[in-house]
């Protein structure tokens, strides 16, 4: 008797199925110890060229006219899908490298602790945004995309309110000055923090990985100040921000306007900023001679309460340190679970309802539907 045919995996599956085995790959030689970190940093810098360049290409296709549609949409469609995948792929061969670390005693518990946390927390981060900005929203867009095109968009408008709405909130600074000063604070120094840490990670480790000169460890070098200071002045933000959201609390408490506070968050962030600033403190007042103390004043002000931290164990030195990283890889995790979601979704929604053109064009095909099964009854 012939053999059944085994019917051929879709096309979704074997696209799938190759870079899994890759990052599988990678993840096995970095336990193993046949690459280091380089290759995973290297990997990470790729796939962060590729998504910029994907952002860049959908930012021409929707904010102008210039250039062929189809040949733009390819494009940024092909970056975003190849930077995805190398995201993956970086981090797998990182995670590999870091359990070989582990493995061969060459971590510090504390890392062995932060490491998975961290990981954890970028996947959740990841997905959960993925399903409530991509998933969520598929049905409307099958349902919807032969009136979506590049021929209805009204770039002008487009700009306008990226400017307006999703960058400067004027329409919540018309409603409240208030809360528009308390949202930017948190919103921009969140942003501007977490790029920081991205770049600042790549500075610490990648360059190092890579066999180029470690400028991080450098005594007084100007690029670890500059750091230094953007994380000082970003973290003030989100502290005085917090603080402003906790105020706006007290003062809505019972009135419509309470619907606007979202305190747990507003206490979760807080808590987290307040031990980063501790465990700066705790750095600047342990090495008084740190050029890097310098260029962080709010650290230097913890420092000057905290005293000197070589009175006291090391061992609650690290605790300290670890509650801080964990409570921050728990926040990241927490962002696309609860409210601070729709900081990403509002502004798509602003954006969206700025295209009149294609609103009408959504709302007449959703009419004929209507009327065509109406005239079947």
């Amino acid at each position: 008797m012939a053999e059944a045919a085994i019917p051929e995996a879709p096309e979704a599956q074997r696209e799938v199925r190759l870079p899994l085995a890759l990052a599988g790959l990678l993840l096995v030689l970095g336990m193993l110890g046949v690459i280091g970190p380089a290759w995973g940093y290297g990997l990470f810098l790729v796939a962060t060229l590729l998504l910029i360049s994907g952002g860049i290409l959908l930012s021409i296709f929707l904010l102008s006219r210039a250039f062929d549609s189809d040949r733009l949409q390819n494009g940024f469609a092909a970056a975003f899908t190849a930077g995805a995948w190398t995201y993956v792929l970086a981090v797998s061969a990182l995670a590999g490298f870091f359990v070989h670390e582990t493995i061969e005693q060459r971590m510090e518990l504390k890392w062995v602790i932060f490491g998975p946390a961290a990981l954890i927390a970028i996947v959740v981060l990841d997905w959960g945004l993925y399903r409530v900005l991509v998933q969520t929203n598929k049905p409307t867009w099958q349902r919807y995309r032969h009136v979506i095109s590049r021929d209805r968009l009204e770039p002008a408008a487009l700009r306008t309110t990226f400017i307006d709405e999703v960058v400067l909130h004027r329409s919540l600074m018309r409603v409240s000055s208030f809360r528009w000063l308390r949202h930017q604070l948190i919103l921009w120094g969140f942003a501007t923090m977490f790029v920081v840490e991205v770049l600042a990670v790549f500075l610490r480790e990648a360059v190092p990985a890579f066999g180029l000169p470690d400028v991080w460890r450098t005594p007084g070098h100007p690029l670890r100040l500059a750091f230094d200071f953007a994380f000082d002045f970003t973290g003030l933000m989100i502290l005085v921000g917090c603080a402003l959201a906790l105020v706006f609390r007290l003062r809505a408490h019972g009135t419509p306007e309470q619907k606007f506070t979202d305190t747990p968050s507003a206490v979760f962030l807080l808590l987290v900023v307040v031990t980063g600033f501790v465990v700066e403190g705790m750095r600047i007042a342990g090495s008084p001679d740190d050029p890097y103390g310098a260029a962080s004043p709010i650290g230097q002000l913890f420092a000057s309460t905290l005293g000197d931290p070589t009175n006291g164990s090391r061992v609650a030195t690290d605790a300290i340190w670890l509650f801080h990283a964990l409570a921050a890889c728990a926040f990241i995790a927490y962002v696309p679970l609860k409210r601070l979601v729709h900081s990403c979704a509002t502004p798509l929604g602003r954006l969206m309802s700025s295209q009149r053109s294609m609103l009408a064009a959504k709302k007449d095909h959703a009419l004929r539907g209507l009327l065509s099964r109406r005239s079947d009854v």
